[in-house]
């Protein structure tokens, strides 16, 4: 029989060690979790934001966001404390744009993540583009913790306990996609 994976049963240090990384790393695992919980709401709810965006831009005007650039959009709906979706009217009709504004010692960080003119798409680009970060987080983690093992328990393989972090992490990421696919595909069951 063929292993798919190489998995070894945790020793007591390796147990030692996890319980020494997950204090340490406790804050960056609760804001990774923390964002993706917000992304799996935002995911989930997908078509009604894209819907009561585009109801705003075409009921109310909203209020004026000026981005760094100095393109001012119109605020139709809040994603997240930091993200929001916006309007502008173009030439060519309706344009929409997720705008993050950060706020800043200096005042407020303002720019366009993405931008469109279908709602929907930049919501779904949106959401392509933060699944890249989260996974570029979970690398970043994971080497963070390595190196920490590795200085805490020099000449140790301390494998186990990293893989164990980035399957938290990747966990994480794949719920986000999992209401997504299951938002996707709500229809009409047939049953027999």
């Amino acid at each position: 029989m063929r292993r798919i994976m190489n998995y070894q049963r945790p020793t007591e240090l390796h147990e030692k060690a996890n319980a020494d990384a997950m204090a340490i790393f406790a804050e960056h695992i609760s804001q990774f979790k923390g964002v993706c919980d917000v992304l799996r709401d935002i995911e989930g709810n997908l078509s009604a934001i894209g819907n009561d965006a585009l109801k705003s831009a075409l009921l109310s005007p909203g209020r004026v966001v000026q981005t760094d650039d100095g393109a001012e959009w119109q605020h139709d709906v809040d994603l997240s404390k930091i993200t929001s979706v916006c309007h502008r009217r173009t030439a060519e009709g309706l344009e929409f744009a997720v705008v993050e504004c950060l706020p800043l010692k200096s005042g407020e960080m303002k720019s366009v993540l993405n931008n469109g003119h279908n709602v929907r798409e930049v919501l779904r680009e949106f959401m392509r583009d933060q699944r890249q970060v989260l996974n570029l987080w979970k690398d970043d983690v994971k080497a963070q913790v390595r190196e920490h093992l590795d200085e805490k328990y020099p000449h140790q393989d301390m494998g186990i306990v990293v893989e164990s972090f980035e399957i938290k992490m990747a966990r994480s990421i794949s719920e986000t996609r999992m209401v997504a696919h299951q938002s996707q595909s709500r229809g009409m069951k047939i049953s027999m």
